[in-house]
């Protein structure tokens, strides 16, 4: 175990600091209560454990400095409010060791987790400032697509994640196996000690590139998504207060900023490139020499491994742009996926917002959809779900408007930007009669009618567009215990 104080740590340049801040909100503007600065001053330290292996978001370099999101994300929060968070890093093994750290009481904050029951239970968290989709990563030679692909494999799993624990719950019939940590995992599945990992996509790039794995492809996205946050013990409610106020005052500029420096890929590809292109010219160099003393043989030799080296680049751009792909897409559908969607609903809430214009959000589950599951396997219920899809994707397409995004398993959100509740209320409706009708082929003298239930909720001037969601859906279960195959519109006497 390491320990460190924050304080000394240099995160990344003066000069890329300095540009964040000036984006942020003036300085001296205090945003803490007189209680909480004195539940700050009263810690003589807080002990706080990052992830030590999960680049991009964070991680420790090689001079076991502690660097990533999160990092920088602490950074703005302590210098541009003043909070002094008096917070000594502590460096562990693994993430297991974290979490057991933490139950224990050695361990008070963590910087990038999930939420989950169990860590519940002696863990608070705040509300979710990185979204990243956990995709399915194989060798080359691997045939099929998606999770179902992967039945009776030996998939790999970081230990005490979520995304683990995911695996095990949903998908039984995989052969699941722990690793403690993504570049563990990658290597396994590149030797064949594992047929696949499930694993973010932006710490994929990151480990794929470090050991040069370049026989490793992605087949789509595991269905699970990190929603990760801060996490405080959960005695400390001052401090959990404290770190959401200081999340919730990061501009969005700064958050795009910071994003953009750590999971931009088309800079990824640069990178990757210059330090190819640095080694190709000490190969060209180191055999012009040896053809002086050794010739034909030599040059042959450096032919071939010049063409090697081009084949991993090419391979490895086309691993990058895959990954790029899967950041925005359904692999299933072929939709939005839940970050893209959101991001694209909080653009567009965000202008109807300042225009004075409508916005609305319907929020669509598949009724009884685990019982389609256990009577005709995962297989048909896929089915099912692109079926869904492709009846709102057309009616949408046909009418110019909305946007649809798969929000995990069996839900999905539409977005209606200038769209207000009255004529949202009519599109709710014929999405949900078009699916009704909708034949969908079971087995050979078996047809299955799927029916779904829709939430509606629509904008106004007091919300948040995370309070639009959550009433959509609020909308959606009402509808759901209304008997299904339904439409309700939130109202707060009705639903709140």
């Amino acid at each position: 175990m390491k320990r460190s104080s924050f304080s000394t740590r240099s995160l990344f340049s003066g000069l890329y600091l300095l540009l964040l801040s000036m984006t942020g909100i003036v300085y001296g503007q205090d945003i803490l209560t007189p209680e909480e600065r004195q539940w700050l001053a009263d810690q003589p330290v807080i002990h706080f454990a990052p992830a030590p292996n999960y680049p991009p978001v964070e991680f420790f370099n090689e001079k076991n400095e502690y660097q990533g999101i999160t990092a920088d994300f602490i950074r703005i929060i302590d210098q541009q409010f003043n909070f002094g968070l008096k917070l000594e890093i502590v460096q562990l093994e693994d993430w297991s060791e974290v979490v057991a750290q933490a139950r224990s009481r050695k361990v008070d904050m963590w910087g990038a987790a999930e939420k989950t029951p169990e860590r519940s239970k002696y863990m608070q968290f705040t509300r979710p400032y990185i979204r990243l989709p956990a995709v399915i990563i194989v060798r080359n030679e691997f045939v099929g697509e998606g999770i179902a692909a992967l039945e009776g494999k030996k998939v790999a799993g970081i230990r005490d994640y979520a995304s683990y624990e995911h695996l095990q719950e949903h998908y039984p019939q995989l052969d699941t196996i722990a690793v403690p940590d993504v570049e563990t995992g990658l290597r396994m599945v590149s030797y064949g000690s594992a047929d696949a990992i499930v694993a973010s996509n932006a710490a994929a790039i990151y480990y794929i590139e470090k050991n040069g794995l370049t026989n490793l492809k992605v087949i789509g996205e595991s269905g699970f998504e990190w929603n990760l946050r801060f996490a405080v013990r959960d005695d400390w409610a001052p401090l959990l207060s404290i770190m959401q106020k200081g999340l919730d005052s990061i501009t969005a500029q700064q958050k795009r900023d910071i994003y953009r420096y750590w999971i931009n890929l088309d800079s990824t590809d640069n990178w990757s490139f210059a330090k190819d292109y640095q080694f190709i010219a000490t190969v060209i160099v180191s055999v012009v020499f040896l053809l002086a003393l050794i010739g034909w043989a030599i040059r042959r030799r450096a032919r071939l491994k010049f063409q090697r080296l081009t084949q991993r680049i090419e391979e490895q751009k086309k691993i990058e742009k895959e990954l790029k792909k899967l950041a925005t897409t359904d692999a299933l559908t072929g939709t939005y996926n839940r970050r893209a969607i959101l991001e694209k609903a909080q653009i567009g809430y965000q202008k109807c917002l300042n225009e004075g214009l409508p916005f609305s959000v319907l929020m669509i589950d598949i009724d009884n959809f685990k019982q389609v599951n256990d009577q005709y396997g995962h297989e048909i219920g896929d089915r099912v779900i692109k079926t869904v899809v492709d009846v709102c994707t057309n009616i949408l397409s046909a009418k110019n408007i909305g946007h649809i995004g798969r929000f995990g398993g069996e839900e999905f959100v539409i977005i209606l930007p200038m769209i207000d509740q009255k004529e949202s209320h009519l599109v709710a409706e014929q999405l949900r009669e078009s699916v009704e009708k909708e034949s969908i082929q079971c087995t050979e003298n078996t047809l299955h009618f799927a029916t779904v239930s829709i939430g509606l909720a629509s904008l106004e001037d007091s919300e948040t567009f995370d309070e639009l969601l959550n009433n959509a859906d609020l909308a959606m279960y009402q509808a759901k215990k209304a008997g299904r195959n339904r439409t309700a519109i939130w109202h707060e006497k009705v639903c709140g």
